[in-house]
């Protein structure tokens, strides 16, 4: 062993780098050999206890392993019956070891080799058969599709500009796709070839343009669907990958576009075998809106009509953050609904432009989560809050089970009084075993999450 035979080396090492320096001054070569000759027996010694006391730390570890090792297969695969204990002839029977099943491991998914099949494919766009995409406003989703075989998917889009009720107090001159925010939700399947066709009708002078994190190319289809006003560009992007995501517009300056309302999702169904079927889906996006403080007008009246603020943006300091686009989107407006017993999926997605959002619902776990809007792989189970950044979208199943009001939030719970609240209004028969008491609920005086 190389560690025994250290002090060896070190004292000849010691010897020969050196003479031994008298207390008078001299080198003495002959002590210097003879003090060596000294060390030398003294490590031989050291090594040998040493190599006498490896022996027998290894002799004894071999042993208590033999020993545990021997025991524990005595735990779990012996057991001495009635007749043993009885002082009679032993009986051993074999004991059923627990399975503890393995982690689901790849398989041949016939949605996972997209990239690898590249370069066998030439598809000719023009024999697709031609289908116009169904497409709705939050909270609404388009029905599944069924088809089991690409087409070509229009997908029209108008870019326009609209004065819309932000807060109860004021309104808000929001860009949008189609004149709602957000855009609306698009509903295809792998393998589609989307034809987009954006037409701008914002008579502000602005461009627009589609930047699609479902199309495979630079810019995600900007550069080449950038339109000015009153003009209308196509392009055909084939879907390659299937999960949620996010569209919006990258004309410049993109942040000021996305932070006045320019943004929508589109769910890519695999191509065999969606997520399982669900009571109900919902469209959820969360944004931002950044304004300057109401102008006051000649009769010192403060305007009911707000401004966006290009500072207040860039220092990430919104006034307000909501769902759907105003702050009574899903309140005052429109609340979801649901029964008792009905699994609720919600489509959820986040514009930012800036903030991360901690999507939770008070009252209820998320029974699935596909995180990142990955559709292919296992979900999480069970779900308290779910962090999606800001361009990103998530997938989450409720079970409804006890009939109330549930409240959507951001759990960065501040954003709640900056109007980050919404409603699931769930109805069916009470279930005492699983939520009771004898205390009618009562509204907080003031509160926002408890109508």
């Amino acid at each position: 062993m190389s560690y025994l035979r250290a002090p060896l080396r070190t004292s000849w090492r010691l010897a020969e780098s050196r003479p031994f320096i008298s207390p008078r001054g001299g080198a003495s070569w002959s002590r210097a050999r003879r003090i060596s000759t000294d060390s030398f027996k003294t490590a031989t010694k050291h090594a040998s206890n040493n190599r006498l006391l490896y022996a027998l730390v290894l002799s004894t570890s071999v042993s208590l392993g033999t020993f545990l090792y021997s025991g524990r297969q005595d735990s779990v695969r012996m057991n001495w019956g009635p007749a043993a204990k009885a002082g009679g002839d032993s009986v051993t029977t074999q004991q059923t070891i627990p399975f503890i099943p393995a982690r689901p491991g790849p398989t041949t998914d016939p949605n996972g080799d997209i990239y690898e099949t590249l370069d066998d494919e030439c598809l000719d766009v023009a024999k697709l058969p031609r289908e116009r995409a169904i497409m709705t406003s939050a909270p609404l989703v388009p029905p599944p599709i069924t088809r089991d075989y690409p087409v070509l998917l229009e997908v029209p889009l108008t870019t326009t500009t609209k004065e819309m009720q932000l807060t109860g107090q004021y309104k808000y001159e929001q860009w949008t796709f189609n004149d709602i925010v957000p855009g609306p939700f698009i509903r295809a399947r792998v393998g589609d070839v989307v034809e987009l066709a954006l037409t701008n009708e914002d008579h502000t002078g602005n461009p627009h343009n589609i930047d699609c994190h479902a199309f495979t190319g630079p810019g995600g289809g900007a550069a080449v669907t950038t339109a000015e006003e009153d003009q209308t560009k196509t392009g055909r992007f084939k879907l390659l990958c299937p999960g949620l995501y996010l569209y919006h517009c990258a004309a410049g300056p993109v942040p000021v576009h996305i932070a006045n309302g320019m943004y929508g999702l589109i769910y890519v169904q695999p191509a065999e075998g969606d997520l399982p079927p669900v009571d109900r889906e919902y469209y959820v996006m969360q944004s931002e809106f950044y304004h300057e403080p109401p102008e006051v007008l000649e009769d010192g009246r403060r305007s009911t009509t707000v401004e966006f603020s290009y500072p207040n943006g860039l220092r990430e300091e919104p006034n307000l953050v909501v769902f759907n686009g105003s702050e009574s989107a899903m309140t005052r407006d429109r609340p979801l609904k649901a029964n008792v017993g009905e699994t609720v999926r919600v489509f959820f997605g986040n514009a930012g432009p800036n903030l991360t959002s901690a999507f939770h619902v008070i009252g209820s776990n998320f029974k699935n989560v596909y995180r990142d809007g990955d559709v292919l792989s296992p979900p999480g189970r069970f779900i308290q809050t779910v962090g999606v950044p800001p361009g990103a979208a998530t997938i989450v199943d409720m079970k409804m089970v006890v009939p109330g009001t549930y409240a959507f939030v951001d759990h960065a719970i501040f954003r709640m009084d900056k109007g980050a609240v919404g409603f699931l209004n769930v109805s069916g028969k009470a279930k005492a075993d699983i939520f009771e008491s004898s205390e009618h609920p009562n509204p907080c005086v003031g509160c926002k999450l408890h109508p």
